[in-house]
């Protein structure tokens, strides 16, 4: 079952993210932008750490390289699947490798599990606030639209934070009992 999952999570998210970009890079046209199309918008709610990487990849390359084609395409197709494997890759070794006794699967083994925890629950609350942007992307006052977009941002970040600050709540709990 471990194994399985491992291998077809990342897969099945993968082929979804693909069919999405795709999809939304078939229909793009100059006057209608590809980001704010639903394909897309799905695509990186569901894959929202994937998109918040991408996001701030592409800002740098814009700032340093001042948008070179070939980089822009290269960050939002190749590196973004990427990112997208990876994500649900570890997504799954959590799922796969946790129980209500055992600490996080990724970090238990090793001695830097606050040095690792803490940088992620910094990252979910950028979620939340990628989330917030998201919400104002479509320019003026949120509609419905952009509150729903918004969601799975929001999700993310809220998992993100509450397991990892958990998980070092635990960790800080086992190593206050190991020193009594």
């Amino acid at each position: 079952m471990r194994f399985k999952l491992r291998v077809w999570l990342p897969v099945v998210q993968l082929a979804i993210a693909i069919v999405l970009i795709t999809g939304n890079r078939l229909r793009d046209r100059i006057e209608d932008p590809s980001w704010i199309k639903p394909d897309r918008q799905i695509c990186d709610g569901l894959n929202a750490p994937a998109s918040l990487v991408r996001f701030c990849l592409l800002r740098v390359a814009d700032r340093e390289l001042q948008s070179v084609a070939w980089i822009d395409f290269t960050l939002e197709t190749i590196v973004y699947f990427a990112l997208v494997w990876l994500l649900w890759y570890f997504v799954s070794i959590e799922v796969s490798g946790r129980n209500g006794k055992r600490p996080n699967a990724l970090t238990r083994t090793t001695t830097m599990r606050a040095a690792i925890d803490v940088p992620l629950i910094v990252f979910g609350a950028a979620l939340a606030v990628y989330g917030q942007l998201v919400r104002h992307q479509f320019g003026g006052r949120p509609d419905v639209y952009a509150n729903l977009v918004s969601v799975p941002y929001f999700i993310w970040a809220i998992v993100l934070v509450t397991f990892y600050a958990y998980d070092l709540w635990a960790y800080s709990q086992s190593r206050r009992q190991a020193k009594t």
